[in-house]
This record gives C-alpha cells, structure tokens and sequence, in this order.
C-alpha cells in the first residue's frame, strides 16, 4: 500500500469551469472498463472507441490526446465523458505520488482549486482510490 504523508482529513471538490488536470500532457490510462463505459455513454461501439480513441504500449492502454496534449475528451475547458471518467481521473488528486509528502500535496493543492473545497477525505478515503474507488466529486 503507498504511503500517505500529508495531514489527513483533507477536503476535496472539483471546481465548475477548472480543467488542469486535463491539459498539458500526461498519459490518461484507462482499463477495459472504461472502454466499455465511456464507449456506451458516447454512443459508439468498443470497436471504433478503440481504433478513434486509443493507444497501446506493450500492455498499457492510453487515451489519445489532441495535438495541444489536453485530453482527447476536454472540449471547451469541460470534460464531455465526466459522469465516466476514466478511473484515473475519477482519483485525482489522491494518487500515490500525490500523497506521500507534504511537499508533493502542495505542489498540487498550487494547481488544483478542488482542494481544500468541499467534503473531507480521511485516509481510508485516499487508500480505497488507491484501489480505483471514485471520489465522488460532481462538476
């Protein structure tokens, strides 16, 4: 289990209008549950998600970005798959690497507005979407 070094409950909410954690690169991957969710709520099949959508490594599936490095689904500075999201991105900003030093969380509270807004994380909170567990966060 990664470790958890920042001061714990922590309140999280993302933002209207706020899309950081969409731009600049980054790889988005997603699983094969994803594919099926996002593919289904945007009405094409798996199929064609596949080929339109994604991108292979070895045994890694990424999402395609645009040509400016945002995610493939930000349009308008809004994510037009929010309600299915891939499971990364349903995380943030509680990911390993986020969490294990005050100096990290802070370097993510400087360019998440979501943090330190709405309800209070705990730590078991944080470790269960080390597991994929959403953080329920509506936008």
């Amino acid at each position: 289990m990664a470790r958890i070094n920042i001061i714990t409950p922590v309140k999280f909410e993302c933002q209207k209008g706020c899309s950081n954690c969409c731009k600049s690169g980054g790889v988005v991957h997603i699983s094969e549950e994803d594919v099926t969710n996002i593919s289904k709520y945007i009405k094409i099949s798996r199929d064609e998600f596949w080929k339109k959508y994604t991108t292979i490594e070895g045994k890694k599936i990424y999402l395609k970005e645009q040509e400016i490095d945002d995610c493939i689904f930000l349009k308008d500075d809004k994510c037009t798959i929010y309600p299915v999201r891939p499971t990364q991105c349903r995380t943030f900003p509680f990911w390993p690497q986020n969490v294990k030093s005050e100096k990290r969380w802070k370097m993510v509270m400087d360019e998440c507005p979501g943090i330190s807004e709405g309800e209070e994380f705990t730590k078991q909170d944080i470790e269960a979407s080390f597991n994929g567990k959403a953080i329920t966060s509506e936008k």
